[in-house]
């Protein structure tokens, strides 16, 4: 089944430019020209879209609220994110990464890296395939991952984790006792073509912590070098 992508952007010639080649690669589009426009309609919709490429800088309410908004509701809050912009500083980059972005693409911008990126992030964040083995359980504490159906409960709530989060929380699960650096956080977690900053898995960190609620303190900081799971917290 081909991926559903939502395509948001004021400047007409941009959502056909994009609709063109990404149609071109198998994906399925629908374009909106306003924010509002986005919201409307998956509210409205039972249908939830694969992606959606968002612009940051448009007229009436901007790609950041529009994301903003998003994430504050269960329904779209784990809907991969990618902001389209003309600007893009490294603290426009984190600002996004906090309230939710994936990735960015920067205008004019590139059709190889567009397409790039768009299977890099719907590949981060597709469903594991399922495995036939039911041992692909680790438990620490209250936290229970289950390898086989990508899923991760705390006592009994299942936690909504992105692909990312999931693949971090996973990571320190598999190594109990061990830190690892941003550096090696980065090359076992994100793929080669993803642009991602020290400052990326920080932020990455602070989410997942923050879906840990009372129970945040699992993942510890090792002398602000990198993260882990000690085996005697």
């Amino acid at each position: 089944m081909s991926n559903k992508i939502y395509l948001v952007d004021d400047e007409e010639d941009i959502l056909q430019i994009l609709t063109i080649n990404l149609s071109r690669e198998g994906y399925v589009t629908k374009e909106f020209t306003s924010g509002n426009q986005l919201i409307n309609t998956l509210i409205n919709s039972d249908e939830i879209p694969d992606l959606i490429i968002l612009d940051i800088m448009m007229e009436g309410i901007n790609g950041f609220d529009v994301c903003r908004k998003l994430r504050t509701d269960p329904r779209f809050q784990n809907i991969p994110i990618i902001f389209l912009t003309a600007k893009i500083s490294e603290e426009e980059r984190i600002r996004g990464l906090e309230i939710g972005s994936d990735d960015y693409i920067t205008k004019p911008f590139s059709l190889k890296e567009l397409i790039l990126r768009v299977k890099s992030v719907l590949k981060r964040n597709a469903p594991e395939q399922l495995s036939t083995h039911s041992e692909n359980i680790l438990v620490y504490k209250d936290l229970k991952l289950m390898k086989d159906s990508f899923m991760v409960y705390l006592n009994s709530e299942l936690l909504k984790l992105t692909k990312t989060e999931f693949q971090l929380l996973l990571l320190f699960l598999e190594n109990p006792g061990r830190y690892f650096t941003r550096d090696e956080i980065i090359n076992r977690v994100w793929s080669d073509d993803t642009f991602v900053t020290e400052r990326t898995v920080d932020v990455h960190i602070q989410r997942l912590r923050k879906k840990l609620k009372d129970h945040k303190d699992i993942i510890s900081t090792f002398s602000r070098v990198g993260y882990g799971i000690l085996t005697d917290k």
